[in-house]
């Protein structure tokens, strides 16, 4: 890994408690690393663009709604699919 810096930030109480939860489950080694991987999958494989920021609040718009709906995955749901998706992104097209 390259040069590293320190952010901090706050979330909703749930996210951290589910982040916290994936760490003791074993499935990350740290919170840093979850989030790191969680922005990498973001991102995807072309490096760190800026996205469109009213894409963004729309996207969080719609979360919200959907949330607010009762419309929501559970977080060891939503867990197995990051780390699913994230595996198909290491693994690269040709292991599919």
């Amino acid at each position: 890994m390259g040069k590293s810096e320190r952010l901090v930030v706050e979330l909703p109480s749930d996210l951290v408690a589910n982040l916290r939860e994936a760490v003791r489950s074993g499935s990350f080694t740290s919170e840093s690393e979850a989030i790191e991987l969680f922005l990498r999958a973001w991102y995807g494989s072309e490096g760190a663009e800026e996205p469109d920021i009213e894409a963004l609040r729309a996207f969080v718009a719609e979360g919200l709604a959907e949330a607010d709906a009762g419309r929501f995955v559970d977080a060891d749901e939503m867990f197995e699919r990051l780390r699913t998706r994230y595996r198909g992104k290491v693994a690269g097209p040709s292991s599919g």
